[in-house]
This record gives C-alpha cells, sequence and structure tokens, in this order.
C-alpha cells in the first residue's frame, strides 16, 4: 500500500510540504514519482518518521541528518550482508560450519 504526499505529511506533526521535498531532494526518501505526484510505501513511511524524530525532536540540522541517515544506512547494509553471509555459512555442511565458526571465535578472541 502506497500513500500520497499529502497524506504523509498530515501523518507528522510539523511536517510540511517543502520540508518533505528537501528531504527527497536530498536523497533521504524515495517516493516513486507517479504521475498523480509522488507514492510513499511503508518504508518511505518508516524513514520519514525517523527523520521527523531526529530533526524535529532531537533538532539535528541537515548535515548531522545527512550524517546519521549515511551510518543508519551503512549499519542496514552491514545487516544485509551478515544475513546472507549466516545464510551462506548455513548451507554448508556440518563440517564446515565448525571449522567456520571456530576461525570467527578465534579472530574475536585474537581481537579482544
Amino acid at each position: 500500500m502506497t500513500i500520497t504526499e499529502a497524506e504523509i505529511v498530515a501523518r507528522f506533526t510539523g511536517l510540511e510540504v517543502h520540508v518533505l521535498e528537501r528531504w527527497i531532494a536530498a536523497g533521504w526518501l524515495k517516493p516513486e514519482d507517479s504521475s498523480e505526484g509522488y507514492r510513499f510505501d511503508e518504508t518511505d513511511v518508516a524513514r520519514a518518521h525517523l527523520i521527523c524524530d531526529l530533526s524535529f525532536d532531537m533538532e539535528l540540522q541537515d548535515e548531522e541528518l545527512a550524517l546519521v541517515l549515511s551510518l543508519i544506512d551503512r549499519l542496514n547494509g552491514m545487516r544485509a550482508m551478515l544475513h546472507a553471509l549466516t545464510a551462506a555459512v548455513q548451507s554448508q555442511p556440518a563440517a564446515v560450519r565448525d571449522t567456520i565458526l571456530g576461525k570467527v571465535r578465534a579472530t574475536l578472541q585474537a581481537g579482544s
């Protein structure tokens, strides 16, 4: 399900169309641009909620928002990579999994 630009603005106290459009221009939100205007999916709405919290409640400026959002995006990318790696390891025979886990534990202990 998607919602319109007017609907997303109405959802969040303090959010105005010009601010939403600034966030889109900055690449912080990536709605579908249809013939009827922007359409926001659940991911866009959740991210808009986060940006509203950071911007309005925590009073972060655009430069700070850009940094925080970049770090969150990188963390999410690492999570996706870790899930893929975990799935790849889980698909291996038990002996291979045990060897990998042993190497991981040894590496973690060496770094402590």
